[in-house]
């Protein structure tokens, strides 16, 4: 499901420009949005919800125009979306608050809503949960129903914002499995500040920098941004204004610099390295 973007720009009342002028070709597969808090990232991943209104610009989805009513319900129709904060009703079940969803999406047949309901409680880990209260959930349990609903209904287009968020590592990599798999055969939007995740899982990438786009490509182009000036340099020696520090160890520090450091040794670069590098020149 291919998402086309032009000058997309999001001022709120407060005269906050969240997004900037933002153009993004999607074609497809799945795609990583990286960005610091307050980058954009969940204002565009609302935007392509169908749940905020843009101020100026054209988003285009599947052929579908967001800016029209039209267009934003056969958007959503086709749309998973996990947002940020999901709140589900407490004192339901978690196989009650799917079925409420399923509902929602116009899943009509019963025994259609039951066997979707089955099947991603089981895909997310929670078959033996399923009629606990939500309100008797761990933090990870309720991210991971949260995943589930926005499964529902087999959507073409699935826009998850922060989805590692709760989980511990094996959830983690359960769900970075989910989300490759699911990549496949549709086109997945991951808003992650993870970027271990987006390494794992996304082969493109886009960048936001305070509402400006300022990277859309391949993980390895991003990860290329710091060849040549990563270095690993002793613990003891001083670092220059230049230097920003990645990592360290009792006996090294990684850097990317732009001056190659008095006994430094250049090292290849990681997504990391290209990210930070990347960052510090949008600035």
């Amino acid at each position: 499901m291919e998402i086309e973007i032009g000058g997309l720009t999001k001022v709120f009342k407060s005269d906050v420009r969240a997004l900037d002028g933002i153009d993004l070709l999607v074609p497809g597969g799945m795609v990583g949005l990286l960005g610091a808090n307050g980058a954009g990232k969940s204002t565009l991943m609302r935007i392509l919800a169908g749940a905020l209104r843009p101020t100026a610009g054209r988003v285009v989805v599947g052929g579908h125009d967001l800016t029209t009513a039209g267009g934003r319900r056969a958007v959503q129709r086709a749309t998973g979306y996990l947002p940020q904060e999901l709140a589900p009703h407490p004192e339901l079940s978690g196989r009650e608050f799917l079925d409420y969803v399923a509902l929602l999406k116009g899943i009509g047949d019963r025994w259609t809503r039951r066997s979707q309901v089955e099947d991603l409680l089981a895909r997310v880990g929670l078959a033996d949960d399923g009629d606990r209260r939500i309100s008797e959930y761990s933090g990870g349990m309720r991210r991971r129903i949260g995943i589930a609903q926005s499964l529902l209904g087999d959507p073409r287009l699935l826009l998850v914002d922060e989805p590692a968020s709760g989980l511990d590592p094996e959830e983690r990599m359960r769900f970075r499995s989910l989300l490759t798999d699911l990549g496949r055969e549709r086109t997945v939007v991951s808003s992650t500040h993870i970027l271990d995740d987006v390494a794992w899982s996304c082969p493109q990438v886009a960048v936001l920098a305070a509402g400006r786009l300022v990277f859309h490509g391949a993980v390895g182009d991003l990860t290329a941004v710091a060849r040549g000036r990563t270095y690993e340099v002793p613990a003891d020696m001083p670092l220059g204004a230049e230097a920003t520090v990645v990592s360290t160890s009792p006996e090294k520090y990684r850097v990317v610099t732009t001056e190659a450091p008095p006994r430094g040794r250049l090292v290849p670069p990681t997504l990391e390295d290209g990210y930070i590098m990347l960052m510090r020149s949008a600035r």
